[in-house]
């Protein structure tokens, strides 16, 4: 058979991801906090686009100020407070975001969201005002210390930067050389400042490590010397019990290595721990959920965490009627039009889908808000999504990092996923998450004298009708960081 050439017509469908199509499902994953500082970016860039509420006033010819317009040896010294702009806010890492655990413990109620400031002036409520203790924040703390330790605006401007890199529990999470380089000074000057923050209150603040957040604090006390030193540089091994061989690496007998460890075990590991709802930053959430009159329940989107965008018509006309017949003006214009109208059109739909989403979660497992996590029944992103004629991989991304404020608390949405566990009965409607909880609050509830095995609590639950393995167990326990049956029989042993 000889081969010729020959040409062919096939007609095949292929899905083309073009650049909107790519923003779009984008806009799906992008939490709030995100999506807020692309609109901005989006402001800033197409002059078409603009907020309902305002424009902000811009001074032309302004150019931002640097770190070097506040060198000590050009600038006086300020009689009034202020806090100049360095140009870095956007290097600032929320290192809350990363926090583990959904319920806040804080069982808000719908009016207090609900409630408008134009209420009357007796019925006015702020809810940041109303929740927040009236104890002074950690943060408000830092600056007082900051005032009294610094005297001039350049290392005041420093110090307050390196604050922003705390973690909640108080130890400092950034890199001076990078934070020198985005405020354009000497990486000298930024670590001796952040030397000098290593002595700031409560003690143990802005250390880098857990050996250097103790070694501050018995330094505070008077109690470091060369022996707690090396137990210090050994911490690993006395987290491992291992006292004979510390004792020959510190040169300590048996009763100076009890005398270290009751003072280490005497200090305060977590610096900010009585400050923690101060650092920990705020979920604002994408959707409320709250009881109707009926009993039902009601899901609405969130409006005022998202500003409402508009595309401004009259300027659009304005410079077009202007343009006359420049054509790169007519194609800029028309532009950044349909990327406008795209962007709005987009967030609509990233709307839509966090609400569908939110109430089909809410009506699957109305239980859980009846009854508690105990009740939570399994759930896959394949279960919405058939029912909301959806793609799994659109699920995944509405519910990334999108959050849901319940009458039991708040939740991000991806929390009421969970897989279907085997049971005695043949019942699936059991969830591994409602297992997890219900050996912890066995563990919790275990007798000191008569502490739970991996085998005991596979028997527990089986008088239940939960059907698990022991090996299973094992791994629910070790992803909650709960300790075996054997560390949680010494450390109940010590704690007599």
């Amino acid at each position: 058979m000889a081969l010729t050439p020959k040409l062919e017509i096939r007609q095949s469908q292929s899905l083309l991801m073009t650049p909107q199509l790519r923003q779009a499902i984008n806009l799906l994953q992008l939490s709030n906090l995100e999506l807020n500082e692309l609109i901005d970016l989006e402001l800033n860039n197409n002059p078409l686009l603009e907020k309902e509420d305002s424009r902000e006033d811009e001074i032309p010819g302004e150019t931002p100020p640097t770190i070097e317009d506040y060198d000590d040896n050009r600038l006086p010294e300020p009689e009034d407070d202020y806090t100049p702009d360095i140009d870095c806010d956007n290097q600032f890492d929320d290192y809350a975001s990363d926090r583990e655990g959904y319920d806040t413990g804080n069982d808000y109620a719908w009016e207090d969201y609900a409630k408008r400031k134009a209420a009357a002036a007796d019925e006015n409520f702020d809810f940041y005002e109303q929740k927040l203790a009236d104890s002074p924040s950690l943060y408000q703390l830092i600056d007082e210390q900051i005032e009294q330790t610094f005297s001039s605006p350049r290392q005041k401007i420093i110090a307050r930067h390196l604050s922003q890199y705390l973690d909640d529990a108080g130890y400092f999470r950034g890199q001076a050389d990078d934070i020198a380089r985005a405020l354009k000074a000497p990486p000298q000057e930024v670590r001796q400042i952040l030397e000098q923050m290593k002595n700031f209150e409560p003690s143990g603040l802005f250390a880098e490590n857990l050996a250097e957040c103790l070694s501050i604090q018995l330094k505070d006390i008077n109690r470091f010397d060369p022996a707690i030193a090396c137990l210090l540089e050994h911490l690993d091994l006395l987290a491992a019990r291992k006292f004979k061989e510390l004792q020959k690496l510190c040169r300590a007998d048996e009763e100076d290595l009890a005398s270290m460890i009751a003072d280490i075990k005497s200090l305060q590991p977590k610096p900010a721990a009585a400050y923690q709802n101060d650092i920990t930053a705020y979920v604002i959430p994408d959707v409320f959920v709250r009881r109707d009159r009926f009993g039902g329940y009601q899901v609405e989107l969130n409006n005022l965490s998202l500003p409402r965008l508009l595309i401004n018509r009259r300027y659009y006309s304005e410079i077009l009627n202007r343009s006359g017949n420049d054509k790169d003006a007519r194609r800029y214009l028309k532009e950044n039009l349909g990327h406008a109208g795209f962007l709005i059109r987009s967030m609509h739909q990233r709307a839509t889908a966090i609400l569908r989403v939110s109430e089909e979660i809410v009506r699957r497992q109305r239980d859980f808000f009846e009854y508690g996590i105990e009740h939570l029944k399994p759930m896959s992103l394949k279960d919405i999504a058939y029912n909301l004629e959806m793609h799994e991989s659109t699920v995944s991304r509405v519910t990334t990092r999108k959050y849901m404020q319940t009458p039991r608390g708040l939740f991000e949405l991806k929390y009421f996923f969970s897989q279907a566990a085997g049971t005695y009965t043949g019942n699936e409607e059991t969830s591994t998450t409602a297992i997890k909880h219900k050996i912890k609050q066995l563990i919790t509830e275990e007798d000191p004298q008569n502490i739970l095995s991996d085998d005991k609590l596979v028997e527990l639950l089986a008088r239940e009708g939960i059907k698990i393995a022991r090996r299973t167990v094992a791994k629910y326990r070790e992803a909650m960081n709960l300790p075996t049956s054997a560390e949680r029989k010494r450390q109940k042993r010590l704690e007599k």
